[in-house]
């Protein structure tokens, strides 16, 4: 079969017809039960059902036509095993699903199928993807409305949808102050001017807003008025 680019999108019609290919092997796998491998013309072409394959007889010739279509169906399976195995790890935008089956080779039809195909069984879901993001950053390691929204970018999240939900489910005055509750008990020995300097760096570099950092700061300092060894 002639090589190409799993994502060149250009048409196959001017691409001179191929030569028949001759079955030289038909390879029943102990590791992978009900599967077996065909090798064309001395070279392993796709894999397929068992009970298929013990229709077929080695010597015997396949036309090009039919080695593609199994071959797209070997394809489209193993995308949508892998497709399940790197979401069985954790959820993940479409976006970023696309980018790791890429790098796996698969082509753009096998990808866009499998994908599809995810979305519609409900494993594929960007708005959930995002909000359990932004949740579980605001729970383990607050930051600002900016870096989140970075994050969620390189996942492939449209922005519009991220501004939305940063805009319905972020408190970020609260996020800041929770993250300077967590930090602030290293530069209690400090002056107020020199720790507001050190808090106000800090919350900057988390990704916060000036009048965010501003306003949890003095929320902080507020708690720790009353408290004598502060």
């Amino acid at each position: 079969m002639t090589a190409s680019s799993p994502w060149d999108d250009a048409s196959d019609t001017d691409q001179p017809t191929e030569r028949p290919c001759k079955i030289t092997n038909i390879d029943y796998n102990e590791k992978r039960p009900g599967k077996a491998d065909i090798f064309l013309n001395g070279k392993k072409a796709f894999s397929m059902n068992a009970f298929d394959a013990a229709l077929l007889e080695r010597g015997s010739v396949m036309d090009p036509a039919e080695v593609e279509k199994r071959a797209f169906e070997d394809e489209k399976q193993r995308c949508w095993a892998s497709t399940l195995r790197l979401l069985g790890v954790r959820s993940r935008s479409r976006a970023e699903l696309m980018r790791r089956l890429r790098d796996k080779k698969f082509s753009r039809k096998a990808i866009e199928l499998s994908l599809d195909r995810a979305e519609k069984a409900g494993f594929i879901n960007d708005e959930a993807f995002a909000k359990e993001w932004i949740d579980s950053r605001l729970r383990n390691q607050p930051k600002g409305r900016y870096l989140l929204k970075q994050e969620l970018r390189l996942k492939g999240i449209d922005d519009a949808l991220i501004d939305r939900l940063l805009e319905e489910g972020v408190d970020e005055t609260s996020a800041a102050l929770t993250l300077l509750r967590k930090k602030a008990w290293k530069w209690k020995k400090m002056e107020t001017p020199v720790f507001k300097q050190k808090a106000y760096t800090f919350l900057a570099g988390k990704g916060f807003a000036f009048d965010i950092t501003r306003e949890a700061v003095d929320l902080f300092l507020q708690e720790r008025e009353d408290e004598p060894e502060w």
